[in-house]
C-alpha cells in the first residue's frame, strides 16, 4: 500500500514529464509539459488519480489525434494504476502521437472530448461518437478555432454540442500541443512556419471568448503541454515557440508566471 508520500511524489515517476505548480491564476493548479503528446495519458492519470468519473478533454492541437490504436481492447483501465498506463503509453500506443485521445477514453481516463484541431490525419475516426471496447460511449466535438469554439458556447445552433459537453463535465483536461500554434510552408510542405505571439494570442484569445474560457477553466483540474519539436520546426525552434505559446497561454489566459 503507498504512502501519502509516495502519492504526492508519483509524478517523479514519470520520467521525462514536468509538473508545474499553478497557485494564484484562475482554472488548473497543476500543470505537466512533455515533448511527445503520448505521454499526455499518464500525466492525465496522474492529475484525475485511480477513481472518480472521467473528464472532458479540452484539446488544442494542429491534428485531429483521433486515431484508433492498433489493439484498444488491450489499454489498461485507470484502476490498474499509473506505472501501467504509463508503460502502455510510451511502449505500445504510436510513437507519431495520434492515438492517445481514444486510448485515454479506452482507459476510462476522458469520457467525451472537444478537439479544437484542424487538420485530420491519415486513419483518424471519423464519427462523432466513439464506443469503446468496453460499451461507453464518448461525444467527439470537433471545431476549427477557439473563436468557433467561443461563438458556439455563446450561440449554440442545433447540432453544437461545445456547450452542451462542457456543461455535463465533472471536471476539464486542458490540453495543448504546441505544434497547435505553426503552419505548414505553402512553398514547401515539410517546413514548419511557428507563429509569432500577437497570432498566438489572437488564436488562444480571439474577441468574446471569455465565456467560454469560463467555462473551461472554471472546471479544469490539469494543464498538459506538448512541446513536440519534431512538429515544430525541431529544438531551437520550438523552444522560442514555447517562450511565446507560455507568455500567451500562462500569463495572459490562466493568470500566472510562465514557467
Amino acid at each position: 500500500m503507498q504512502s501519502e508520500d509516495d502519492n504526492a511524489l508519483r509524478h517523479l515517476r514519470l520520467a521525462g514529464v514536468v509538473r508545474l505548480g499553478l497557485g494564484g491564476g484562475r482554472g488548473p493548479t497543476d500543470a505537466y509539459v512533455f515533448d511527445p503528446h503520448r505521454l499526455a495519458l499518464p500525466a492525465w492519470a496522474c492529475a484525475l488519480g485511480d477513481v472518480g468519473p472521467p473528464a472532458l478533454l479540452v484539446t488544442l492541437d494542429r491534428h485531429l489525434d483521433v486515431v484508433v490504436p492498433a489493439k484498444p481492447a488491450e489499454m489498461p483501465d485507470r484502476s490498474a494504476g499509473l506505472r501501467a498506463l504509463d508503460e502502455h503509453a510510451r511502449w505500445h500506443l504510436n510513437v507519431r502521437n495520434y492515438d492517445h485521445i481514444l486510448a485515454a477514453m479506452e482507459a476510462n481516463l476522458v469520457g467525451d472530448a472537444l478537439i479544437i484541431a484542424r487538420t485530420r490525419p491519415r486513419g483518424a475516426f471519423a464519427g462523432n461518437t466513439y464506443v469503446d471496447t468496453r460499451g461507453r460511449s464518448h461525444r467527439l466535438v470537433t471545431v476549427t478555432t477557439v473563436d468557433r469554439a467561443a461563438e458556439a458556447y455563446r450561440n449554440p445552433g442545433p447540432t453544437d454540442l461545445v456547450r452542451d459537453v462542457l456543461e455535463d463535465a465533472a471536471s476539464v483536461l486542458l490540453d495543448v500541443d504546441l505544434d497547435c500554434f505553426t503552419t505548414l510552408s505553402d512553398a514547401d510542405p515539410t517546413t514548419v512556419l511557428p507563429w509569432p505571439k500577437a497570432i498566438i494570442r489572437e488564436f488562444l484569445l480571439p474577441s468574446e471568448s471569455e465565456p467560454f474560457w469560463d467555462a473551461v477553466l472554471g472546471k479544469a483540474i490539469a494543464l498538459t503541454l506538448a512541446r513536440e519539436p519534431h512538429h515544430c520546426g525541431g529544438l531551437l525552434a520550438s523552444g522560442e515557440l514555447f517562450r511565446d505559446a507560455a507568455e500567451v497561454l500562462f500569463r495572459e489566459l490562466l493568470h500566472v508566471e510562465p514557467p
